[in-house]
């Protein structure tokens, strides 16, 4: 089967060219497969750094916004332009071990699925309370994910990585934040496969510092209560698991408690960040706010 990689970047001047080194050294990957960068009214060097690679590598191309329009924007972009059957959207901030895409790309044998997401591996796990926090949170949801993908009941992926058939959607509705859930929960609705590869794995850092915790969870927690009003109910996300699935998330809690008896006491700080980002996102909901363009959390970076 034939993929696009598409990868959305806004003032990634730090990071993009070893992503896109990481996308190019992927095995298993055909040397034709087209790479499409849209960068989106960056302000940094970030186009001028995809250029120069464009210049040595005819693969990768450069769709440049002028004004920064949101991840839906720049995925319709990439979608616009893809005449693959499989579209495989990877994050401009994160790193790909040289076996994800491919492990990704086995998922599609079975002809019912038609979403197939990589689970992450935390690379500041360790840096402070807010990133173990993060991170123990990041290791009870891919054991609940993991589960429900073996049951035939998932209808979400994490955004940093994951791949479609092109034929799913011819583009994304606009406003969408977290299209990631609006693509899984979509294909779940229509009758289709959402699977994970438990393998496939990608590499990022996690908020470190309480403000970027609380941006990056009120943004996200946003999303999934616009997925809910959008379809009804929430994805398969941490807010689907506990409400749809509360033995599912008990079961991976316990897990995580049994291996890791000292970080119980970090789900008292992940609790209280929790209230507050709740509290933000349904007041964003309800009064207007809209997410799509959210700033950059500096401490991913």
């Amino acid at each position: 089967m034939s993929v696009t990689i598409g990868i959305c970047a806004f003032n990634e001047e730090g990071r993009i060219a070893t992503l896109i080194e990481d996308v190019l050294k992927q095995r298993g990957v055909s040397n034709s497969t087209k790479v499409i960068v849209v960068a989106s009214g960056c302000t940094d060097l970030t186009p001028i750094i995809v250029r120069r690679i464009m210049s040595r590598n005819p693969r990768v191309h450069l769709i440049e916004e002028e004004q920064r329009r949101g991840k839906t924007s720049a995925i319709n972009k990439i979608l616009g332009n893809c005449k693959s059957e499989l579209l495989a959207l990877v994050d401009a901030d994160i790193r790909l071990p040289p076996e994800t895409l491919w492990t990704v790309l086995r998922g599609f044998s079975d002809e019912r699925v038609v979403v197939v997401g990589a689970l992450p591996v935390i690379e500041n796990c360790d840096e402070n309370v807010i990133a173990r926090s993060l991170s123990m949170m990041s290791r009870i949801m891919t054991r609940a994910l993991r589960e429900l993908s073996f049951r035939d009941e998932l209808s979400f992926v994490m955004g940093e990585t994951y791949c479609f058939r092109t034929n799913l959607i011819d583009r994304v509705p606009d406003g969408v934040v977290n299209d990631d859930a609006y693509i899984a929960s979509y294909a779940r609705s229509m009758g289709f496969k959402v699977i994970l590869a438990p393998e496939a794995k990608f590499v990022v850092r996690v908020p470190s510092s309480i403000p970027d915790y609380i941006a990056q969870r009120r943004r996200v927690t946003f999303g999934h209560l616009q997925i809910r009003e959008k379809t009804g109910r929430f994805a398969t996300s941490m807010e689907g698991i506990a409400l749809d699935y509360p033995r599912i998330l008990l079961r991976a809690s316990i897990q995580e408690a049994a291996l890791r008896p000292r970080s119980i006491w970090l789900t008292l700080v992940t609790l209280e960040l929790e209230v507050f980002t709740r509290l933000f996102a349904w007041f964003d909901r309800r009064h207007g706010r809209e997410h799509a363009k959210w700033r950059m959390i500096a401490t991913t970076k």
